[in-house]
């Protein structure tokens, strides 16, 4: 999470990155990725229309992967892991959601949820349709039967198929990006969070919920983003979360903040082991980064 993009006055960005079969792709990711969309053409062009930050950010994570292969822990065949991500680049007027695998982001709106992104789960039929053009196939509702996500960074054992472009292997690096042109005031919060937490609850729940703590005199984000944790725990989520929140221009908490800069309170607080989690006393860990 970076709340000043170098060379970029008023752009934040923020990713969730939720890692399977180890954590090397998604610490990766989580250092990387920002850097990597920062030294594509595209953006060290200046041009900061939708179409060249789109490509921006599309290119990043195709880089980003290609970089991941020649590192020893790929290389060498020790590391096969993967991982989802989602992520978001907030400009002075407009809101960048990338997505790639099944974590997800909404945008609280006129206290409503607007959906930033859409899962990337191997029986949509586009995504159904390009794992088998690519060689593979979807048994029960994953790819090759053992996957769940039909796209991701990493998962290389599913990128074989060399003769066709990233884009079109059986697990795509590709993201798809939502803009949305910012209401300063309708737009209240901004929330990224892998699947743990959607396992649970809907897109209009978490909207409710957030605005629900707000009500209560929640202004901190951390606080507000531990409370949606705890919220999912006991809704039963048995996956690892994390989750983001980011208060926006209308958000209710920020009405009593003195800077605006308050607006940009973050949280991200991760869940290394729910089950154990589930087991403690629910004192939630909180990291403001």
């Amino acid at each position: 999470m970076i709340l000043d993009v170098p060379d970029a006055p008023g752009y934040s960005f923020f990713g969730v990155f939720d890692g399977h079969g180890g954590s090397f792709v998604s610490d990766f990711a989580a250092k990387k990725l920002l850097d990597t969309i920062l030294n594509t053409d595209e953006w060290k062009s200046g041009d900061r229309s939708d179409v060249t930050i789109k490509e921006a950010l599309r290119k990043g994570f195709l880089i980003l992967d290609m970089e991941l292969l020649q590192q020893d822990e790929i290389k060498l065949r020790d590391d096969h892991s993967g991982s989802t991500g989602v992520t978001a680049m907030v400009t002075p007027d407009k809101i960048f959601v990338a997505n790639c695998g099944d974590s997800r982001s909404i945008l609280v709106t006129a206290n409503h949820a607007k959906a930033m992104s859409e899962d990337h789960k191997p029986y949509n039929p586009e995504e159904k349709a390009r794992i088998e053009a690519a060689g593979g196939v979807v048994a029960m509702n994953r790819v090759n039967g053992d996957l769940a996500v039909s796209r991701a960074l990493g998962d290389f054992v599913y990128k074989k198929t060399f003769t066709l472009p990233q884009e079109k292997q059986q697990v795509s690096v590709e993201p798809d990006i939502s803009v949305h042109q910012r209401d300063k005031s309708a737009d209240q919060y901004l929330i990224l969070a892998c699947d743990g937490v959607w396992d649970v609850i809907s897109n209009e729940e978490c909207a409710e919920y957030c605005l629900k703590k707000a009500e209560e005199g929640c202004t901190l984000m951390k606080d507000m983003a531990g409370d949606l944790i705890d919220w999912c725990l006991e809704k039963q989520s048995r996956d690892n979360m994390s989750a983001i929140v980011v208060a926006l221009d209308s958000a209710p908490s920020l009405k009593t903040e003195r800077n605006i800069a308050e607006a940009y309170t973050i949280a991200r607080l991760e869940r290394k082991s729910v089950k154990e989690d589930a087991q403690k006393t629910g004192n939630v860990d909180a990291a403001e980064s």
